[in-house]
């Protein structure tokens, strides 16, 4: 364990004195229509709380050759991939922003936060819930599918229930009415840690500037640590009038709706979205600006084949990497996510 530790603390040092090192060997580029050649790439990790030192410093063995492996199959050639691991996510953006390092793996929050002129390429893919769209009318008398491509960030969903009021609220919707915040006011409410957010961000921007901490029926804490079944358990039983869950949950617990909560109906029928957030993306894979080979779609696009190929091969490294780095993601789909740091929830 000792052994470990001081490896562990060694890359670690490393890494903060790569980051530091600007001027000298920042990555020198080229890039045609066909093929983009770097004489270095150099990758910044920061590490996850639920990261081992193991999985990490097995990373930092093994990226390097097989990143560059993938990339070559994409077509970008690369002299030497270089991986390290920063400090803290603000000394990896600092690093990025100066020029430091050429990419670098970063909270979504920090990087909303603190991006300068960072510019974002990528994001975790996932399954994404059908329609992917922010606006409610478009989720209602529909049931919820999947989409059969993978796409970056997470909505979540305003969700009214079968409660007389939950079913007032989803009629006034459902006419095209807007709720008013008084309306919103007098519901019940249930949020998980995973809902907080975004949610703010949605009240906020529809009703001059409320969030969810004015709300004056607001439950939250232990809510949605159970996957969610606790949020939908409170609509089932008429506990909350609203919940705000991930946009796919519906889908997960469309079975337990009737068999596990006894309801006699399905959860498309009985529930009614009245409002859709912005995406929030967990995790950001940003280049330093002022590289046209590295901000370009040519590279994009054969960075987030490699590192689908990378992870297919060495699963170990996906958590490492905050997922599997497919989707692409813009500045402008992050300002949601900026919004939320004005608002100090």
């Amino acid at each position: 364990m000792k052994k470990t530790g001081f490896m562990l603390a060694m890359l670690l040092l490393l890494a903060g004195l790569s980051a530091c090192g600007q001027g000298n060997g920042a990555a020198s580029s080229a890039v045609s229509a066909e093929q983009v050649k770097l004489d270095a790439l150099r990758l910044e990790l920061t590490r996850g709380e639920n990261v081992s030192a193991s999985a990490l410093m097995s990373a930092l063995q093994t990226l390097p050759d097989t990143l560059k492996s993938a990339l070559a199959e994409q077509g970008v050639e690369v002299e030497t991939v270089e991986i390290t691991v920063g400090a803290s996510p603000a000394a990896t953006m600092q690093a990025l922003a100066e020029g430091g390092v050429d990419l670098a793996v970063l909270p979504g929050d920090t990087f909303a936060q603190m991006g300068g002129d960072a510019v974002p390429l990528l994001t975790a893919g996932m399954r994404t819930a059908l329609p992917d769209s922010g606006d409610a009318a478009d989720w209602l008398d529909r049931e919820t599918s999947w989409s059969e491509e993978s796409s970056g960030g997470q909505r979540l969903l305003i969700l009214a229930g079968p409660s007389d009021y939950g079913s007032q609220l989803a009629a006034r919707a459902a006419s095209g009415t807007a709720l008013t915040w008084d309306e919103l006011d007098r519901a019940v409410w249930v949020v998980g840690s995973e809902g907080k957010n975004m949610a703010s961000v949605w009240l906020a921007d529809h009703y001059e500037g409320n969030t969810l901490s004015d709300l004056s029926n607001l439950s939250s804490g232990s809510f949605g640590e159970d996957g969610g079944f606790s949020l939908l358990s409170a609509l089932a039983d008429g506990t909350a009038d609203v919940a705000v869950i991930p946009a796919d949950m519906r889908i997960d617990f469309a079975d337990q709706w009737k068999a596990g909560l006894n309801r006699s109906r399905g959860i498309f029928e009985e529930t009614a979205v009245i409002g859709v957030t912005e995406k929030s993306y967990d995790t950001v894979l940003a280049v330093r600006p002022g590289d046209a080979a590295l901000t370009g779609e040519p590279f994009r696009s054969a960075l987030a084949a490699a590192l689908t190929a990378v992870c297919s091969k060495q699963g170990e490294v996906t958590p490492v990497l905050g997922g599997v780095l497919s989707a692409p993601v813009s500045n402008g789909d992050l300002d949601g996510m900026r919004r939320l740091a004005t608002l100090g929830e």
